[in-house]
């Protein structure tokens, strides 16, 4: 099991939001709401690092849905205050190879003009 860490700058006050995060083929997001999954997977986390007064914090912020399809990790938030904000999940290698990973985006959905993107990179997957 690998852990993976998206970080989401916010700059502005952010509502209906999609973070979309390809997996890089070779692998597999572990769902821990399945049983199928091994008891020692964590499971997607949220971390909220913004500063400033956050109302979700006495509680722990959680996001609106989160969805680890076969291709991507999609996070849906209804409302981001400006801040800086950590998603975690867990993937399982499961093929051998080098793999190249699409870029993370992040946008609002009904404004698609307002968009945000990270950095590819190289994969590999070793025995």
């Amino acid at each position: 099991m690998l852990d993976v860490k998206l970080t989401v700058v916010v700059p502005n006050s952010l509502y209906y939001v999609v973070v979309e995060d390809p997996l890089p083929a070779g692998v597999e997001a572990l769902d821990t709401s399945l049983k199928t999954t091994s008891k020692t997977a964590e499971g997607a986390k949220i971390e909220d690092n913004s500063e400033g007064y956050n109302p979700w914090a006495d509680w722990g912020w959680q996001p609106t849905h989160v969805e680890l399809r076969d291709e991507k990790a999609v996070l849906f938030q209804t409302a981001l205050d400006p801040g800086t904000y950590e998603f975690s999940y867990q993937i399982r290698a499961s093929l051998p190879g080098e793999y190249l990973t699409l870029p993370p985006t992040a946008t609002q959905m009904y404004f698609p003009e307002v968009w945000g993107r990270g950095a590819g990179s190289v994969f590999t997957v070793t025995e």
